[in-house]
């Protein structure tokens, strides 16, 4: 059972009262690593995921929007885009993601659906297409930018866009050089920790 503690965390102008993880290292096991080399990213608070959750009410517009958040973890901007009145999707392939996200949704009184799913699946069980697509520091290791870009184009309804937000992994030029080839790649302004940078991409 995970050891959980609340936490309130303030994002896109709204109150969340979270549970989550105490000790990320914690989760952490030999086991669950010798199996595709599995680590529990999802149980951290990322300031990338708060950020994006920060920019979208000026993204979105005012909706609604059929939104997938890929790699949500603990989904904040998942819960404020639902709270925010968009149809929303929440996709992370950790088991534990999945269920403690439904619970901070029903805690937070957000609507959404909270499924599981890895960027190298089969996106139809995720019924695509959507108008946006998120995701919050994802490229922390370089054999995910390939499958995350091969996975974008068939998640996307037409004029579709995604807005990707990363602290500076070291993949991550690779990955926006990767995206450049197929989509007009542009920076989004914002006033969080400045290491964190938030991309939009949409089709030339």
């Amino acid at each position: 059972m995970l050891d959980l503690v609340d936490r309130d965390v303030q994002a896109a102008g709204r109150h969340l009262s979270l549970k989550m993880p105490r000790d990320l290292e914690a989760l952490f096991t030999e086991e669950a690593f010798a199996h595709d080399e599995f680590v529990p990213y999802w149980a951290e608070l990322w300031p990338s995921a708060l950020v994006l959750a920060d920019v979208l009410p000026g993204q979105l517009g005012d909706g609604p929007c059929r939104v997938l958040e890929i790699g949500a973890g603990l989904g904040v901007p998942s819960l404020c885009a639902a709270l925010a009145g968009h149809e929303v999707t929440a996709a992370d392939w950790a088991p534990d993601a999945v269920d403690l996200l439904r619970e901070n949704a029903d805690r937070n009184g957000a609507t959404l659906r909270a499924q599981r799913w890895s960027w190298t699946d089969d996106p139809a069980p995720l019924a695509p297409p959507f108008d946006v697509v998120l995701a919050a520091d994802v490229l922390y290791e370089r054999r995910n930018v390939a499958p995350i870009l091969a996975a974008l184009p068939a998640l996307l309804a037409p004029g579709g866009w995604a807005m990707v937000a990363d602290p500076g992994r070291l993949p991550t030029p690779e990955f926006l050089a990767g995206a450049a080839r197929t989509w007009t790649v542009q920076p989004v302004p914002h006033d969080g920790p400045p290491a964190v940078s938030v991309h939009r991409l949409t089709r030339p």
